[in-house]
């Protein structure tokens, strides 16, 4: 296996990794002199814009192979660029190109037993997500993707003061109920991630079994948003794709530090500058 994915086990390692973290940072602007800055102009970001696009995008690849439910604010930063709508299509490529780093990693660890139980629900959440966005205009989506922000993070925090596994009925009916609420928030917002951590939590998984469960629920349910986002909505097109291709290196590079860092990371402080980053960023959506 490439380095790229391999924990470091000595200095030599670490240094590989780093060497190789730098060289994606390189590709942009490579990509940069050959397409020439008329193609960034085209696409409508200046500076400082493309610069909170590459942040999400190291937000997502982190998010996905890391701590989970971290996606929030890379979620309010492109909603903050493109609007609440045209957010959540440019979001779906970058997010299954994420989902498919974390099953590569992860994937044969995941509980597709949890992931079958609440599929079904969760289809009929997209179905309703897709719906409603239809009568929805981009102020009213955006304040609307907001309250899901503020819910989900209210969530985690509560989990973090609670300081223990949640422990969540075991009846069929709250598994569709989290199915189908997370469904409904990912098609809204692509922020269906807390509200899905604290169902695998509860389900006494390891990490490595917790994302390889997320990854593949994930990137189900991103399939069955897609024909919505092509044909319903309008925002999956060829010209938004241009958006994940140039992000790929930074989803990647997220990916990266994802698997081979978040183990060094004090993980109270960084949840907790998580949650203030996601606070500051859901407020933005209302303004």
């Amino acid at each position: 296996m490439s380095t790229f994915f391999m924990q470091p086990k000595g200095l030599s390692d670490f240094r590989i990794v780093v060497s190789e973290s730098l060289s994606f940072l390189g590709i942009i602007g490579k990509m940069k002199g050959i397409v020439g800055g008329g193609f960034y102009r085209m696409l409508g970001l200046n500076g400082i814009e493309w610069m909170m696009l590459i942040i999400a995008a190291i937000i997502i690849g982190f998010s996905k192979t890391g701590i989970q439910g971290a996606t929030i604010p890379a979620v309010a930063l492109v909603a903050v660029l493109f609007g609440g709508k045209a957010s959540a299509g440019i979001m779906l490529p970058m997010l299954m190109l994420g989902d498919l780093i974390a099953i590569f990693q992860y994937g044969k660890q995941g509980k597709l037993s949890d992931v079958l139980k609440l599929l079904p629900a969760a289809v009929i959440g997209i179905a309703g997500g897709a719906i409603a966005g239809n009568y929805l205009d981009d102020k009213q989506f955006k304040a609307l993707l907001g309250i899901v922000v503020l819910i989900c993070l209210g969530l985690l925090v509560y989990r973090e003061v609670a300081n223990r596994v949640l422990l969540l009925p075991k009846n069929p009916i709250f598994h569709w109920l989290v199915g189908a609420v997370s469904g409904f928030s990912s098609m809204v917002g692509n922020a269906a991630g807390p509200i899905f951590n604290v169902y695998v939590l509860s389900q006494d998984l390891t990490k490595n079994k917790m994302i390889g469960t997320t990854a593949w629920f994930f990137l189900l349910m991103n399939i069955v948003k897609l024909p919505f986002h092509i044909f319903m909505w309008g925002t999956v097109t060829w010209g938004t794709l241009r958006y994940m291709l140039l992000m790929i290196p930074f989803i990647a590079f997220g990916s990266m530090l994802g698997v081979n860092f978040v183990r060094k990371i004090n993980e109270m402080w960084y949840k907790r500058i998580i949650m203030i980053m996601s606070a500051i960023a859901a407020i933005r959506l209302f303004i």
